[in-house]
C-alpha cells in the first residue's frame, strides 16, 4: 500500500539535556501506511486456535493481553483469579494488509459459531509498514 502523508501541523522535536539544546528534528510530513487492525476477545483456553489462525493467514505478529476484564451480554467478566493460562479472557491485537485480516475474520466467524468471542475490525495507519508485512510460511505457501 502506498504511504500517505499526515499533516496535523509540522512535526518538530527538540531534545534538551540539563537546559542545553542538543538536537532539533523537524519534518513537515509523517509517512503513514494504511492497514487493517483486528482485535479478538475470547476465552484463554481457545487461544491456540486463534494463534494458529493468525499464523496460517500470514499475520506477521500480534499482541496478546491476558486477564482481560469487561462487561458483555453475559455480564461482567473478571480477569483470572488463580494462576492458570487456560482460564479467563485474552485479547489479541493484530495489524496487516486488508486481505490477510479479512481471512482471519472469516476464520473467526466460523470459530465463533461454536465458541464464545468477539471481533473488532478497524482501519489504522502505521509508521513502520515493514513491521506489518505478511509472514513467510502462510497457509497458501508450500513451505507452510
Amino acid at each position: 500500500m502506498a504511504p500517505t502523508a499526515a499533516k496535523a501541523g509540522a512535526f518538530s522535536l527538540s531534545i534538551v539535556k540539563a537546559g542545553d539544546l542538543i538536537m532539533t528534528i523537524k519534518d513537515d510530513t509523517l509517512p503513514l501506511h494504511r492497514r487493517r487492525k483486528i482485535e479478538i476477545v475470547m476465552r484463554a483456553e481457545d487461544r491456540t486456535l486463534v494463534e494458529d489462525l493468525l499464523r496460517a493467514a500470514g499475520v506477521s505478529g500480534w499482541t496478546m493481553i491476558r486477564d482481560v476484564a469487561g462487561m458483555g451480554h453475559h455480564g461482567f467478566h473478571q480477569g483470572r483469579t488463580i494462576f492458570n493460562d487456560e482460564s479467563g479472557l485474552v485479547i489479541f491485537v493484530g495489524v496487516g494488509d486488508e486481505a490477510i485480516i479479512a481471512d482471519v475474520a472469516s476464520g473467526l466467524s466460523r470459530l465463533f459459531e461454536r465458541r464464545p468471542g468477539v471481533t473488532f475490525l478497524s482501519d489504522v495507519e502505521v509508521m513502520r509498514s515493514d513491521y506489518f508485512a505478511p509472514s513467510i510460511g502462510t497457509a497458501g505457501d508450500p513451505s507452510f
